[in-house]
């Protein structure tokens, strides 16, 4: 009898799906919860296909390719009895798959988190170590404040000198500084719990990074009480970031050394924690320095590859290096990034150290972006008691939100009244619509949704 047994599943999670408004998926009950996920699918904004050198290999192996409806998983023929919890063909030290990714939605920069200046091309991999709360992430950990980096509006540092990880969100383009400037930041995602709010038995609650489920109606204030609180869990809050961007080149292609005054270089190639090359070469001016050189690295494989310039002492010159993706497949076709899954290591691994299956399960996930919401009327609006938007610059024919919201499929809008607890017959409440990802700009250092609104009584 033949068997099939899952190497390993990949979950691609956007929180623009999974969110609602700024309550972050883990801290929304559970119906909720499943409601949301029943109607989440990957491929509404990305495809994942095995590249073609890949095929060959997964056909080789007796393995197979299946995405699901939150990613992908890949299984293999087992071996027969009684190591049926092996592959049928042992897979070697060296085994990668990688698999194109490529956007199918083209609002999809519109509603995440990734710096619209920065390279369009990302690496995702079992081999980055980003395990939290039982959570294998396929991103590389989110990097710690840079001082001398700029970032863009969304983009994300993490304060790791606590426990759990702290993420915060660029409010507007900020830096470079010292130290994070406090009103161009704001802590994700905001606690839910809120001490003058009366549970009920089953509720869940974030704070500080950790998830509390209610035990009893109207438990006490105290969530570290375990008669009335328990602790339902960590936020594995990790997420794609600039820390994984890479630099696609085909394996023929052209290096630029003018502006570094070298009349020698040598250029050296190495596989990602590996510490000889895989390919070095010299070159040399005939006069003067050198300008432009080529690389032939056509007899290397596609895939991941770090790259120094050496001057003529050999001594590194850090600014000229940088981390490559080799792959002529993927320039041609455009892809937006890949997924290389390798053997790994400790809780990454696809196999235990007996070849035995782990069937692991690796997240690659994103984060939505937020925006300041602007409504756009034909003619001046009241502001009403309450009102989450302003006039903008005076002109109450564009209301305009203080901060920056998150952008969700399934969210809510903000008010342009609120309802008045003098009248609780009455609703006066009036709300606005939430954006939609189509139309968003970037102004003021900052990214702004518009929406265009017919005038509302009030």
């Amino acid at each position: 009898m033949i068997r099939y047994a899952i190497l390993f599943e990949v979950r691609v999670l956007h929180d623009y799906f999974l969110n609602r408004g700024s309550r972050v998926h883990e801290s929304l009950d559970e119906a909720q919860r499943e409601a949301l996920m029943r109607s989440y699918t990957s491929e509404t904004f990305l495809e994942v296909a095995p590249a073609r050198y890949t095929e060959k290999l997964l056909a080789g192996h007796n393995m197979i390719f299946k995405t699901t409806a939150t990613g992908f998983l890949v299984a293999v023929k087992t071996a027969p009895s009684p190591q049926q919890d092996q592959p049928a063909i042992a897979l070697g030290a060296n085994f990668r798959l990688a698999f194109a990714l490529r956007i199918s939605d083209p609002h999809f920069f519109n509603y995440t988190a990734l710096a619209a200046s920065s390279p369009t091309f990302y690496r995702f991999s079992n081999d980055t170590g980003n395990e939290v709360a039982g959570d294998r992430f396929l991103s590389a950990p989110v990097p710690d404040f840079d001082a001398t980096r700029a970032y863009e509006a969304s983009e994300v540092y993490a304060d790791s000198s606590g426990s759990p990880v702290d993420l915060f969100r660029a409010l507007r383009d900020t830096g470079p500084s010292a130290t994070p400037i406090t009103q161009d930041w704001e802590r994700i995602p905001p606690d839910t719990w809120n001490p003058s709010t009366t549970y009920t038995e089953g509720a869940v609650v974030l704070f500080d990074n950790q998830l509390y489920r209610a035990l009893v109606d109207s438990p006490s204030n105290d969530l570290s009480d375990n008669t009335q609180w328990a602790l339902h869990g960590t936020l594995a809050n990790r997420y794609a970031t600039a820390a994984d961007h890479r630099i696609l080149r085909p394996t023929l292609f052209n290096l630029d050394l003018s502006g570094a005054a070298l009349s020698q270089a040598t250029v050296r190639l190495f596989r990602p924690g590996e510490i000889t090359a895989v390919a070095e070469r010299v070159y040399s001016a005939e006069s003067g320095n050198l300008d432009t050189v080529q690389l032939d690295l056509r007899h290397l494989a596609p895939g991941s590859y770090r790259l120094e310039v050496l001057n003529s002492a050999l001594t590194v010159l850090p600014g000229l290096g940088s981390e490559l993706y080799l792959d002529a497949e993927a320039v041609r076709e455009g892809w937006f990034g890949v997924i290389e899954i390798g053997m790994g290591s400790g809780d990454s691994a696809l196999l235990n150290n007996d070849g035995t299956f782990r069937s692991p399960q690796y997240t690659l996930r994103f984060l939505n972006r937020a925006t300041r919401w602007r409504y756009i009327f034909p003619s001046a609006q009241p502001v009403g008691t309450g009102a989450e938007v302003a006039p903008e610059d005076g002109d109450n024919r564009f209301l305009v939100t203080g901060l920056p919201r998150s952008l969700t499929r399934f969210g809510t809008g903000t008010r342009l009244q609120a309802d008045m607890p003098e009248t609780p017959s009455v609703s006066e409440e009036v709300l606005l619509p939430e954006p939609q990802p189509k139309r968003i700009r970037r102004q003021n250092a900052q990214w702004y949704s518009e929406i265009h609104v017919s005038n509302l009584p009030l």
